[in-house]
């Protein structure tokens, strides 16, 4: 048995080596060199203040020739420098989707002092789904904008699991388990997630050394630029995660099999009321610890969708769990029937936060009386399997937090969280909902509307203004329901018989508006361009609205095929079927201009995670696997879809060409078409585009606003006669 110390080296001799401690005000200040030119960066001062009543503040004000920025840590400055860019040079930073960073080379003066204190604690950032769906394959410079942007917007405690993987490889080999063991235990990148949430174990593997330690690297920068803008990371906790055949190995273990999620087999659990638990997770939090240093907030799910507690005492077990974390809080997921509240009662809430994930739909914290005095952050998920989609509840967003804020029934409210499964979508939402971070109270959606366009276009432009009126009421106008948005589209579909083909089991395809008021808006855009063809963001939202009106006539299209399939009209189905493949075709190039939505980019990402031909497949394989069967037991097939540049033009359209071509031969040759027979020759298909090595683009390609023109031309007028749908 190799003990724990060497173990721990093993790991260690590979990682980087913990970075020096910055100054408040020096992290900040690299973060304005990162992020503005030089000839505006040096306009700027940054000055340290104390935090009022413990809770963050800013300030902004003008002294001489100088815009002085003050804030008590990292966050507090960067947010002052956000403010401070949207209010005074009209400027916007997106979450993945272009922006329009057009500052003035003389900054504007500050007419009188502002001074902004945060009315939350917390604000965080993550689900443990955003790491698989979005940042799998990202490198430390990727990673470097993404903190830079969650400190720009207050973000002040996020969830990261780069490099667990040398935590859980230096624990279980104090316990006899050879390095191969683990690696084919692990999970590659794009599926840990569901690992950590105990839904998934032995992935995609083995899990290259290489690439271990390359994480672990990565989640050592990630961990220190985090502590030096002030942000406190959540790491992975343990909650007698263990192989397979731990119990066979420790006859004397109590060990529970967790049984399945979906067709997957979930790893099996350690009871924590066990005495050779506090054994286990001693020996990982000494490797966390090790490898990140000291953490004061732990994120462990068990039970997260499924699994048993059959056999187990909660409340023992809740007070296992937490008492192995030493004092530090225990963050949960409000998911389902989780957390426990039998478990969480008989804990120290103190020591607890409860993030309530979805309440943009449904907000737990009201039908569960506040988890019963726990710790809880309002939280939105709003996009689910990182599906490139618009829509949402936008003036929702900003009003449910402050709604909740101001609620006497609200209990031991603290702050906000970003829960999305995928970001690079929606900018306009995640604004919004990140204005809570500072705010107590929300603006008023339609002026709202406007600056936001003022600010991401770069001017005051009534077409654009009037296109985000439009939005506004049609996409991001649903009401309250349990509908997992974005909309789908049948272009992401497997084909099938049924009107109602989506991608994902949980989605619907029916818009609850009039579907002319968003061509008219995608015209209002393209009317736009003279002022505001220079702002990335504004590219980047001419190609998302036509992208989306387009997806839903894919739909249409679909539901006509089927008519005249049914009505055995053989010209009229070889009509649309070509409509159909040319739409998707164009879908293709539209996003093709724009980098945000590159397949190419996520493959190229992926391969650089691997040393080796071999290794770069495996990195490849599970890249394209997630995004399209999810896995290789087609369970999940389309969950984590996206309207990309070749996925359109590869993936989706072959799929709608064998669809359309049984169709067709169906009619020609008198017989129904065995449907299951060619879905599975489709599967099969599927599953050998996956493990496929050929490349994409990954630099865009085309003038977005030529196609923009062009596609509308094609498609407006045949988009504009379906409004809403039965």
């Amino acid at each position: 048995m190799v003990s724990r110390a060497a173990a721990i080296l093993l790991v260690l001799s590979a990682a980087a080596a913990p970075l020096p401690a910055a100054s408040t005000t020096s992290a900040a200040r690299g973060l304005v060199r990162r992020r503005l030119p030089a000839q505006q960066a040096g306009q700027f001062r940054l000055e340290e203040v104390s935090p009022e009543r413990g809770n963050d503040v800013f300030e902004i004000e003008s002294v001489g020739n100088r815009v002085v920025l003050r804030g008590n840590n990292g966050v507090a400055l960067a947010s002052a420098l956000n403010c401070y860019l949207k209010e005074y040079c009209h400027c916007e930073v997106s979450w993945n989707c272009g922006n329009q960073l057009e500052v003035p080379r003389r900054l504007p003066p500050v007419s009188q002092k502002v001074r902004v204190v945060s009315p939350h604690k917390f604000r965080y950032a993550y689900n443990y789904c955003t790491h698989g769906h979005t940042m799998a394959w990202w490198d430390w410079p990727r990673w470097e904008r993404e903190l830079d942007f969650l400190a720009l917007r207050g973000v002040n405690l996020a969830l990261v699991i780069e490099g667990q993987e040398g935590v859980w490889l230096n624990t279980l080999r104090t316990f006899g388990y050879t390095e191969a063991e683990l690696r084919q235990w692990l999970v590659m990148p794009s599926h840990q997630p569901w690992m950590y949430m105990s839904n998934l174990e032995g992935y995609g593997g083995p899990v290259p050394r290489t690439l271990i330690d390359r994480r672990v690297r990565l989640g050592q920068q990630i961990v220190a630029r985090m502590r030096e803008l002030g942000m406190d990371p959540v790491l992975q906790g343990y909650y007698g995660m263990v192989p397979a055949d731990f119990g066979r190995r420790f006859p004397g273990a109590k060990v529970h099999a967790q049984g399945k999620w979906g067709a997957l087999k979930r790893p099996d659990m350690l009871e924590p009321t066990d005495p050779m638990f506090s054994e286990v997770a001693a020996a990982f939090y000494r490797g966390q610890q090790e490898l990140f240093g000291s953490v004061r907030f732990f994120a462990a799910d068990p039970f997260h969708e499924g699994g048993t507690t059959n056999g187990i005492d909660l409340p023992a077990c809740g007070r296992a769990i937490h008492q192995a974390m030493h004092g530090a809080v225990w963050v949960l997921q409000s998911w389902e029937s989780n957390p426990r509240q039998a478990m969480i009662d008989a804990l120290d809430k103190d020591k607890l936060l409860v993030l309530d994930l979805w309440c943009e739909t449904q907000e737990n914290w009201r039908s569960r009386n506040n988890f019963n005095g726990t710790p809880w952050l309002w939280c939105t998920i709003h996009n689910f399997g990182g599906n490139v989609g618009l829509g949402g509840r936008l003036a929702w967003v900003g009003e449910g937090p402050a709604q909740a804020l101001a609620d006497p029934a609200k209990g031991r409210f603290s702050g906000i969280g970003a829960l999305m499964e995928g970001t690079g979508s929606n900018p306009a939402l995640w604004e919004r909902f990140f204005e809570n971070a500072w705010r107590s109270s929300a603006p008023s959606l339609g002026p709202w509307l406007n600056d936001y366009a003022r600010r991401r276009y770069g001017a005051a432009i009534p077409a654009a203004e009037q296109a985000w009126q439009i939005l506004a009421g049609t996409l991001y106008g649903p009401p309250a329901s349990r509908i997992e948005y974005p909309i789908n589209s049948a272009v992401c579909a497997r084909p099938s018989l049924k009107p109602e083909a989506k991608a994902r089991m949980m989605g619907t395809t029916q818009p609850n508006y009039d579907t002319t008021r968003l061509v008219e808006a995608w015209r209002l855009l393209i009317e736009a361009a003279p002022q505001a063809a220079g702002s990335e963001g504004y590219r980047h939202d001419l190609a998302d609205v036509g992208r989306e009106v387009l997806a839903g006539l894919g739909t249409r299209y679909h539901r006509q095929m089927l008519d005249a399939y049914r009505a055995k009209d053989a010209a009229a189905l070889r009509a649309l079927s070509d409509r159909m493949l040319g739409l998707i075709s164009d879908m293709d190039d539209l996003v093709g201009t724009r980098r945000e939505f590159l397949l190419g980019v996520w493959l190229q990402d992926a391969r650089r995670w691997g040393e080796t031909k071999e290794e770069k497949a495996v990195c490849e394989r599970n890249a394209r696997e997630l995004l399209t069967l999810w896995n290789s037991t087609y369970n999940i097939t389309d969950y984590a879809n996206r309207q990309w540049n070749g996925l359109l033009g590869s993936f989706y359209h072959h799929r709608w060409e064998m669809w359309a071509k049984a169709l067709s031969d169906s009619l020609a040759k008198g017989v129904p078409i065995n449907e299951a027979a060619v879905r599975d020759q489709i599967c099969n298909w599927e599953l050998n585009w996956t493990r496929q090595t050929d490349s994409f683009p990954s630099n865009p390609r085309g003038d977005v606003l030529l196609l923009s023109r062009k596609c509308f031309g094609k498609y407006a007028s045949e988009a504009s006669h379906f409004g809403t749908w039965p």
